[in-house]
Protein backbone atom coordinates (compact mmCIF):
# COMPACT_ATOMS: atom_id res chain seq x y z
CA UNK A 1 0.00 0.00 0.00
CA UNK A 2 1.00 3.70 -0.33
CA UNK A 3 -0.24 7.19 -0.48
CA UNK A 4 -1.22 7.77 -3.94
CA UNK A 5 -2.97 4.46 -3.55
CA UNK A 6 -5.03 5.64 -0.60
CA UNK A 7 -5.71 8.88 -2.15
CA UNK A 8 -7.29 6.90 -5.42
CA UNK A 9 -9.80 5.27 -3.06
CA UNK A 10 -10.23 8.02 -1.37
CA UNK A 11 -11.30 10.74 -3.82
CA UNK A 12 -13.13 7.50 -5.98
CA UNK A 13 -15.41 7.48 -2.57
CA UNK A 14 -15.82 10.72 -2.40
CA UNK A 15 -17.10 11.38 -5.83
CA UNK A 16 -19.33 8.37 -6.04
CA UNK A 17 -20.67 9.92 -2.52
CA UNK A 18 -21.47 12.85 -3.80
CA UNK A 19 -21.95 11.52 -7.61
CA UNK A 20 -24.52 14.18 -8.73
CA UNK A 21 -22.14 17.14 -8.36
CA UNK A 22 -18.63 18.22 -9.83
CA UNK A 23 -15.57 19.52 -7.80
CA UNK A 24 -12.34 22.02 -8.92
CA UNK A 25 -9.06 20.31 -8.18
CA UNK A 26 -8.87 22.99 -5.26
CA UNK A 27 -12.26 22.02 -3.48
CA UNK A 28 -11.80 18.51 -4.01
CA UNK A 29 -8.34 18.83 -2.55
CA UNK A 30 -9.71 20.66 0.48
CA UNK A 31 -12.49 18.67 0.81
CA UNK A 32 -10.92 15.49 1.14
CA UNK A 33 -7.56 16.73 3.12
CA UNK A 34 -5.10 16.22 0.54
CA UNK A 35 -2.36 18.44 -1.26
CA UNK A 36 -3.34 19.50 -4.54
CA UNK A 37 -0.06 18.46 -6.63
CA UNK A 38 -0.70 14.98 -4.68
CA UNK A 39 -3.79 14.79 -5.54
CA UNK A 40 -3.78 16.07 -9.64
CA UNK A 41 -1.26 13.35 -10.13
CA UNK A 42 -3.45 10.66 -8.90
CA UNK A 43 -6.43 12.34 -10.50
CA UNK A 44 -4.72 12.34 -14.19
CA UNK A 45 -4.08 8.67 -13.70
CA UNK A 46 -7.76 8.53 -12.72
CA UNK A 47 -8.55 10.31 -15.63
CA UNK A 48 -6.19 7.92 -18.34
CA UNK A 49 -7.93 4.56 -16.85
CA UNK A 50 -11.62 6.61 -17.20
CA UNK A 51 -12.32 5.90 -13.78
CA UNK A 52 -13.65 9.88 -13.08
CA UNK A 53 -15.57 12.29 -15.39
CA UNK A 54 -12.91 15.12 -15.87
CA UNK A 55 -14.29 18.51 -17.76
CA UNK A 56 -11.52 21.66 -18.42
CA UNK A 57 -12.04 24.95 -18.08
CA UNK A 58 -13.26 27.39 -15.54
CA UNK A 59 -16.62 25.86 -14.76
CA UNK A 60 -14.51 22.04 -15.44
CA UNK A 61 -13.81 19.51 -12.35
CA UNK A 62 -13.96 16.55 -11.58
CA UNK A 63 -16.89 13.66 -11.22
CA UNK A 64 -17.50 10.07 -10.52
CA UNK A 65 -18.80 8.11 -14.28
CA UNK A 66 -21.04 5.33 -14.59
CA UNK A 67 -18.56 2.82 -13.25
CA UNK A 68 -16.58 4.99 -10.37
CA UNK A 69 -18.34 2.63 -8.10
CA UNK A 70 -17.74 -1.00 -9.00
CA UNK A 71 -13.87 -0.78 -9.54
CA UNK A 72 -12.56 -3.11 -7.95
CA UNK A 73 -9.63 -2.01 -5.43
CA UNK A 74 -7.57 -4.81 -7.05
CA UNK A 75 -7.27 -3.20 -10.00
CA UNK A 76 -6.30 0.65 -8.28
CA UNK A 77 -3.68 -1.67 -6.56
CA UNK A 78 -2.21 -3.00 -9.52
CA UNK A 79 -1.81 0.48 -11.14
CA UNK A 80 -0.53 2.60 -7.80
CA UNK A 81 1.52 0.14 -6.25
CA UNK A 82 2.57 -2.60 -8.55
CA UNK A 83 2.85 -0.93 -11.84
CA UNK A 84 4.70 2.07 -9.66
CA UNK A 85 8.80 2.04 -11.59
CA UNK A 86 10.16 2.12 -7.52
CA UNK A 87 14.39 2.96 -7.81
CA UNK A 88 14.27 2.14 -4.53
CA UNK A 89 15.91 -1.22 -3.68
CA UNK A 90 14.00 -3.30 -1.46
CA UNK A 91 16.65 -6.61 -1.34
CA UNK A 92 19.37 -7.33 0.27
CA UNK A 93 22.90 -9.16 0.02
CA UNK A 94 24.94 -9.70 -3.27
CA UNK A 95 25.09 -12.94 -6.10
CA UNK A 96 28.64 -12.83 -5.97
CA UNK A 97 28.55 -12.73 -2.18
CA UNK A 98 31.23 -15.60 -0.61
CA UNK A 99 27.96 -16.63 1.92
CA UNK A 100 25.66 -18.43 0.64
CA UNK A 101 22.78 -16.86 2.27
CA UNK A 102 23.53 -13.36 0.97
CA UNK A 103 23.70 -15.06 -2.55
CA UNK A 104 20.36 -15.88 -2.45
CA UNK A 105 18.19 -14.17 -0.41
CA UNK A 106 17.20 -11.85 -2.45
CA UNK A 107 16.10 -14.65 -5.19
CA UNK A 108 13.82 -15.73 -1.85
CA UNK A 109 12.50 -12.64 -0.30
CA UNK A 110 11.52 -11.63 -4.24
CA UNK A 111 9.74 -15.06 -4.25
CA UNK A 112 8.13 -13.82 -0.78
CA UNK A 113 6.98 -10.44 -2.28
CA UNK A 114 5.22 -11.84 -5.11
CA UNK A 115 3.18 -14.45 -2.82
CA UNK A 116 2.51 -11.18 -0.70
CA UNK A 117 1.11 -9.35 -3.92
CA UNK A 118 -1.17 -12.53 -5.02
CA UNK A 119 -2.33 -12.72 -1.23
CA UNK A 120 -2.84 -8.82 -1.22
CA UNK A 121 -5.09 -8.69 -4.90
CA UNK A 122 -6.81 -11.59 -4.13
CA UNK A 123 -8.32 -9.68 -0.75
CA UNK A 124 -8.54 -6.62 -2.95
CA UNK A 125 -10.39 -8.58 -5.62
CA UNK A 126 -13.10 -8.64 -3.42
CA UNK A 127 -13.87 -4.87 -2.79
CA UNK A 128 -15.13 -2.08 -4.67
CA UNK A 129 -15.66 1.77 -4.18
CA UNK A 130 -18.78 0.99 -3.07
CA UNK A 131 -17.58 -1.07 -0.10
CA UNK A 132 -15.05 1.63 0.62
CA UNK A 133 -18.32 3.45 0.96
CA UNK A 134 -20.01 1.41 3.21
CA UNK A 135 -17.65 0.07 5.64
CA UNK A 136 -16.55 3.73 6.08
CA UNK A 137 -19.80 5.23 6.81
CA UNK A 138 -21.13 2.61 8.84
CA UNK A 139 -20.71 4.43 12.93
CA UNK A 140 -19.95 0.16 14.57
CA UNK A 141 -17.01 -0.72 12.32
CA UNK A 142 -15.33 -3.60 13.69
CA UNK A 143 -11.88 -4.74 11.90
CA UNK A 144 -10.10 -7.82 12.88
CA UNK A 145 -6.53 -6.82 14.45
CA UNK A 146 -3.04 -9.01 13.03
Amino acid sequence: MNLEFNIAVHVLSFLVKHDNQQFSSQSLAKLTCLNPVQLRRVTTVLNQYQFINTSRGKNGGYSANHSTASIKLSVLYRIFVLEKDSQQRIFTGHEQSDCEISRNIAKTMSHYNQKEHRVILNFYDTLTINDVINDTLQEDTTYDTL
